[in-house]
């Protein structure tokens, strides 16, 4: 285990999205644009007709990841995550009218009618990610 203490919050965004608009691209987008290089998702909730997300498709040390689709009017209820050293990574839940999903986001999602995510920027650490002996990029401080 490792814990990252900061002491001081940045910029606060507020991401608003309509329709056509792509989740995770719009997110990048700011970020990009902003100069974000870490930072703390605190909100997102959206009404999406296409989702695509991974979720883990093993257990084995070296992961895998299973992509999905799904097109039908949906509703994301949260999406979470950090932003670190400039990337997004970001999970979210979400239902159509039969079934439910908490999932790895990835691009290709798009808004029906509205999306709002909100994120704070983090301004005294220095965080990256970096390949464990699996390969799983993990958070570690940036020297």
């Amino acid at each position: 285990m490792k814990v990252f203490v900061g002491n001081q919050f940045g910029r606060y965004f507020i991401i608003g999205l309509q329709k056509d608009d792509l989740i995770l691209e719009s997110i990048q987008k700011a970020v990009n644009e902003y100069g974000i290089k870490n930072a703390i998702i605190t909100s997102g909730i959206a009404a999406t007709y296409h989702m695509r997300w991974h979720h883990i498709g093993n257990t084995e040390d070296r992961p895998s990841d299973v992509i999905m689709e799904h097109s039908a009017p949906m509703e994301v209820g949260g999406i979470s995550g950090m932003v670190i050293d400039g990337t997004p990574h970001l999970h979210c839940t979400f239902s159509d009218h039969e079934r439910a999903w908490a999932e790895h986001l990835e691009e290709g999602c798009r808004i029906q009618y509205v999306g709002e995510i909100s994120m704070i920027e983090l301004l005294d650490v220095n965080l990256g990610r970096f390949a464990n002996d699996f390969g799983v990029k993990l958070i570690g401080e940036k020297v």
